[in-house]
Parts: C-alpha cells; sequence; structure tokens
C-alpha cells in the first residue's frame, strides 16, 4: 500500500482523530452560539474569525484524509451518503464570507455544521434514515390530513365565516385557524366564541351543539388519529432500519469469522508444508 494512503487510513481510523475532530464540532457550534451575543463579539471579532477559519480548514483537512484513505477509489468516499452531507457541508464553509449580499445567507448557511455531529452517533444515524425512509408513506397521511384540511375549511367558512371573519372569513384563514386548533393551542377560546352565547340572566349558555361537534370532531380526527398515524409510520421506519442495521452488522460478524476461519485454515497448510518440506530435507 502507498505510504501516503497507509498514513491516511491510520489517522482517520484513530480514536484520538476522531474524538479531536468532535472537539472541533462542538467548538464551532459553541463559538456559532457566542457570535449571537453582540456584546461578546463586539471586542473579539478577529479572534472569532481566526478561530472559525482554524475549525474549518481542520474540517477540510479531515475530508481530504478520508478521500486519500480510499487509495485509488477515492470516489468511494461519495458512496456513504453521511460522508457526501459532511463534504457538502464544509464545501458551503469554504465559500467567502466577503461582505457581499450574500454575507448574511452564507452566515446562516454556518450553522449546518452542527449537522456533522450525526455521522459521530450511531443511534442518530438510525433516527435521522428512520425519518427519512418513512418520507413516501408519510405524503399518504399529509394527503389525507389536506382533505381533512379543506373539508372542515369549507364547512368553517360557510358556517362561522359571517359572524367570525378573522378565523373563519376565507379559505386560507380558516386553514390557518385550523391548524392553530390542531396543536392544541387556544383551541377552547375559538371555540367557546361559536358554542356559547349570553343566557336570559345575563350568564353564558350553549347556543350550538353542533359548533362543539364541528371542533371536537376535528380534534378527534386530526389532533387523535392522523397525529398518531404520523408516529406509527415513523416507528414502522425505524424498527425497519433497526433491523436492516442489525442485519448488516450480522453479516459483518459473519464476514469476519469466515476470515478468521480461512486464515487458521492458511496457517494450518503452511505449517503442514512445513512440516513436509523438513521430511524431504531429512
Amino acid at each position: 500500500m502507498n505510504p501516503i494512503v497507509s498514513l491516511a487510513v491510520k489517522i482517520t481510523a484513530s480514536k484520538i482523530f476522531n474524538a479531536f475532530i468532535f472537539v472541533l464540532i462542538l467548538a464551532s457550534v459553541i463559538l456559532i452560539g457566542l457570535e449571537t451575543y453582540p456584546a461578546v463579539t463586539a471586542g473579539h471579532a478577529d479572534l472569532f474569525h481566526f478561530l472559525d477559519r482554524i475549525i474549518v480548514w481542520a474540517f477540510t483537512l479531515e475530508i481530504i484524509l478520508k478521500i486519500i484513505a480510499r487509495g485509488k477509489r477515492p470516489w468511494d468516499f461519495f458512496a456513504d451518503p453521511w460522508n457526501v452531507l459532511d463534504f457538502l457541508i464544509v464545501a458551503v464553509l469554504l465559500v467567502p464570507v466577503a461582505d457581499t449580499h450574500f454575507f448574511a445567507v452564507l452566515r446562516i448557511l454556518r450553522v449546518l455544521r452542527i449537522l456533522r455531529m450525526i455521522t459521530f452517533f450511531p443511534k442518530l444515524r438510525l433516527l435521522i434514515g428512520a425519518l427519512i425512509k418513512s418520507i413516501p408513506s408519510m405524503g399518504y397521511v399529509i394527503l389525507l390530513i389536506a382533505i381533512l384540511f379543506f373539508v372542515y375549511s369549507i364547512i368553517g367558512v360557510f358556517v362561522f365565516g359571517p359572524t367570525d371573519a378573522v378565523n373563519f372569513g376565507d379559505l386560507h384563514h380558516a386553514s390557518v385557524t385550523l391548524f392553530k386548533i390542531l396543536t392544541l393551542e387556544g383551541w377552547t377560546d375559538i371555540m367557546e366564541k361559536h358554542v356559547y352565547g349570553p343566557s336570559p340572566d345575563g350568564g353564558l349558555r350553549i347556543v350550538s351543539v353542533s359548533s362543539f361537534a364541528y371542533f371536537a370532531s376535528f380534534i378527534l380526527i386530526g389532533a387523535m388519529i392522523i397525529m398518531n398515524l404520523f408516529i406509527g409510520v415513523i416507528m414502522n421506519s425505524m424498527e425497519e432500519s433497526q433491523k436492516e442495521l442489525s442485519e448488516e452488522i450480522r453479516e459483518i460478524k459473519y464476514r469476519d469469522e469466515n476470515q478468521d476461519d480461512l486464515y487458521r485454515h492458511l496457517l494450518d497448510k503452511i505449517d503442514e508444508l512445513r512440516d513436509e518440506i523438513r521430511s524431504l530435507k531429512k
């Protein structure tokens, strides 16, 4: 093996190197957090910029070493989606942050470096993988929610629009109101406006049971059932991802065990050949 490639393999496989990169990621996150306090950055802007450049170049060196470690097949580095994510994040960080109209956007994009922490936690990678895998199934759940919102928004506009133009004046206002209700934040205030009315004794009384049925049914279907469908889809995807990960680990162990058996078999053959050669010499 090329000595440079061998050195790159040893460095990138080193626990100390990986721990160092992880510390740099934490340091970069802390640095970005401190930059949100003008009082802290006012007198240390140059120091913050210097530390930021050191971290970026350290990340760049890490990517270069990992590509070199692939030897004659550097493109294998991009076979892993997580490596592609790391590469894109570092590429964004290398864009000069001069005082241009892109300056604010680039400063915001620097926060993406925290995503590099995902590659250091297998459980977190499993969770992200499950979320990505659940996207196709989530599409149908989202379609179901869209239908639910459309139907209830139309009903809300026709029934409550004449008396409550703020919340149900038209389709998009009604949709926003229903989204607020779906989060279960302040939905009782909206409902009470249509369910209760003044009573003869000066208090409040229920004047519309159908309005209560409208809000209660929407919460029951939307918040209780469809939201649980989201959770069910994600949990199912997590189970599938965990099974795939377990199978990969089992295959790796099986392959390693077979390699060990092959290695021992070759050693036995070598010993047998040595014995035959010694017997022939005698």
